[in-house]
């Protein structure tokens, strides 16, 4: 009995070694154990996702100073029409200096509260140089308008430097003109050709202007507006 288990074992081994076999051999009544499997290895985490880079690019300073983003107009936005032809007080296509014309109530003998009046024209100009003459062209392409009558101008000019400045305003009838929405020169009421001096301290660079008128009984007009330091005056000009 030993001898033929012992000749069984021969022959398994032999045909275990040829075959490639893993054979457990019983010895007694324990059986062997087998050696545990290798351990399984966890593969390696995914290398972290790329994420693209942003650059932020320094926004740009702004060149022009806050007061020049503001809106050149003041005065709302009005679908009166452009006069169609230039009259004494400007022309429809453009501009320093922007105006609206209102129609006023007859005897006016100063400049009216232009509060809920309605523009019934436009018209622009870049200094003011009417001198006394005949107004009877009225405003081409809106209303032949020759009296009774009120313009509103606003723009803006510059001076070259810090410092005291003179203004002189001629008018007929009435005008008041403002800088910086101070008034400057009072030359108000019903009157023939007549001139008023102010005075500003302003800084160099670009200044708001304002520049109410009126015109009375159809007749003479006038409208000029000056500007220098130490009694040398010269038209103000406005700037686009």
């Amino acid at each position: 009995m030993v001898r033929t288990s012992s000749r069984i074992a021969s022959c398994v081994l032999a045909a275990s070694l040829f075959g490639g076999c893993h054979v457990t051999i019983q010895s007694g009544s324990t059986p062997a154990e087998a050696s545990p499997p290798p351990a399984e290895t966890s593969p390696p985490p995914p290398p972290p996702a790329k994420t693209a880079s942003r650059t932020r690019t320094p926004a740009k300073p702004d060149p022009e100073p806050a007061r020049r983003r503001q809106s050149r107009w003041r005065l709302p936005a009005s679908n009166a029409p452009r006069i169609t032809a230039p009259n004494a007080f400007g022309n429809g296509e453009g501009g320093a200096f922007r105006g609206l014309a209102y129609v006023i109530p007859e005897g006016s003998k100063k400049l009216p509260s232009f509060e809920g009046l309605v523009p019934f024209a436009m018209l622009f100009t870049d200094r003011f140089e009417v001198k006394s003459q005949e107004f009877s062209s009225g405003f081409p392409g809106a209303l032949m308008q020759n009296d009774w009558f009120a313009i509103r101008f606003e723009g803006e000019f510059q001076v070259p430097k810090d410092g005291k400045y003179q203004f002189r305003l001629t008018s007929d009838d009435g005008a008041i003109l403002y800088v910086n929405d101070k008034r400057v020169v009072a030359n108000d009421g019903v009157h023939s050709a007549k001139t008023e001096d102010g005075e500003a301290e302003l800084t160099e660079g670009t200044h708001r202007l304002r520049l109410d008128y009126f015109q009375a009984q159809r007749g003479q007009v006038a409208l000029m507006v000056q500007i220098g330091q130490k009694d040398k005056l010269e038209p103000l000009v406005g700037v686009r």
